[in-house]
């Protein structure tokens, strides 16, 4: 779980988010968003990414961890990373910061399942 963790933090931190979902997802990928609405599959999971990049302009990003639950080492567990974004909506609108922790599953070295928890109403 650490190395998946820790591979999952310098590619974000890259901004390549997308080479994350397309390699470190499980085929049976399962997305929560913090409304409780599930997005299942890996496919519609980076679709559903691609509709927010699409909509908006990041224009920069916080990401801190990633802190474990369970034994780090494991082939399976969990790990956490919270995430502040700054964005500008490409349909107009004032810039603004989204924060969120999001909670990842791991199981045999693929991320299985991706929870976000954030105060209030997100875009």
């Amino acid at each position: 779980v650490q190395t998946i963790a820790q591979k999952f933090m310098d590619l974000c931190n890259q901004g390549k988010h997308f080479e994350v979902m397309r390699t470190m997802y499980a085929p049976e990928m399962v997305s929560v968003e913090g409304d409780g609405k599930e997005t299942v599959g890996k496919e519609p999971v980076i679709h559903k990414s691609k509709v927010f990049q699409g909509n908006n302009a990041i224009e920069g990003q916080d990401l801190r961890g990633p802190f474990f639950c369970g034994d780090a080492n494991a082939s399976s567990g969990r790990f956490a990373v919270y995430s502040s974004i700054n964005f500008t909506p490409k349909a107009g609108g004032a810039r603004a910061t989204h924060e969120e922790v999001g909670l990842y599953t791991v199981k045999n070295n693929m991320i299985t399942r991706e929870e976000f928890f954030y105060v209030g109403l997100f875009i």
